[in-house]
């Protein structure tokens, strides 16, 4: 519900929350003219952030997912603004869980940021002054188990993934406290865990 700071409420147009599971990621515009909240419909078919226009109480929505079946709002849905105006949200739209860059003012997509037969597991760390991510994803190799998990860094703005593990086997990195190296140590049932210190510019191998 939505009051004026005199206390005369706002009525909403709640057609596009008309049921809700939850309502989080709440979050006020810089300027106070807009609210954004996250709703998640009862039976998870439904999985929206919905835009509130302060002054008048219209709702848009910015970006959202449906399905006929299930939305995976526990495993598979993460948002993460970029100023005011950009965000990056998770989808399974393309039958991938990949990550996207949506322009909020507009409520359109600017640009699939990860795209192929492989899936993003979780985001593991943001860099927004190199509009950076550093990801946890799974089927990347199609050479190896899709049941690994890999990192790679990707660029906001396009490009190929660089890789950051390659060893045939599942991963977990350890960084040095500046982000310029980091050990990455990996194993497989049957192979005890191996060591090794990357450079991160790159990947390389030290």
């Amino acid at each position: 519900r939505l009051f004026t700071r005199e206390g005369r409420e706002i009525p909403l147009d709640r057609s596009l929350f008309a049921n809700p599971w939850s309502i989080d990621g709440c979050r006020w515009s810089a300027d106070g003219r807009t609210f954004f909240f996250i709703y998640n419909q009862r039976g998870h078919q439904a999985y929206r952030l919905l835009a509130v226009d302060a002054a008048t109480g219209a709702v848009r929505t910015v970006v959202g997912e449906e399905s006929a079946t299930f939305v995976d709002y526990a495993d598979k849905s993460w948002c993460h603004w970029l100023g005011e105006d950009q965000l990056l949200w998770m989808s399974e739209r393309d039958g991938f869980n990949h990550l996207y860059l949506v322009d909020v003012p507009h409520g359109t997509v600017l640009r699939q940021v990860t795209r192929g037969p492989w899936m993003v597991r979780s985001v593991e760390h943001v860099d927004e002054a190199a509009r950076t991510l550093t990801l946890r994803v799974m089927g990347i190799d199609p050479a190896q188990d899709p049941y690994h998990s890999h990192f790679v860094r990707v660029s906001i703005d396009g490009g190929e993934p660089v890789r950051l593990t390659q060893g045939d086997g599942t991963h977990e990195l350890a960084w040095s406290p500046g982000r310029e190296w980091y050990v990455d140590t990996w194993s497989r049932v049957d192979l005890p865990p191996v060591h090794e210190l990357h450079r991160a510019s790159d990947g390389a191998l030290v």
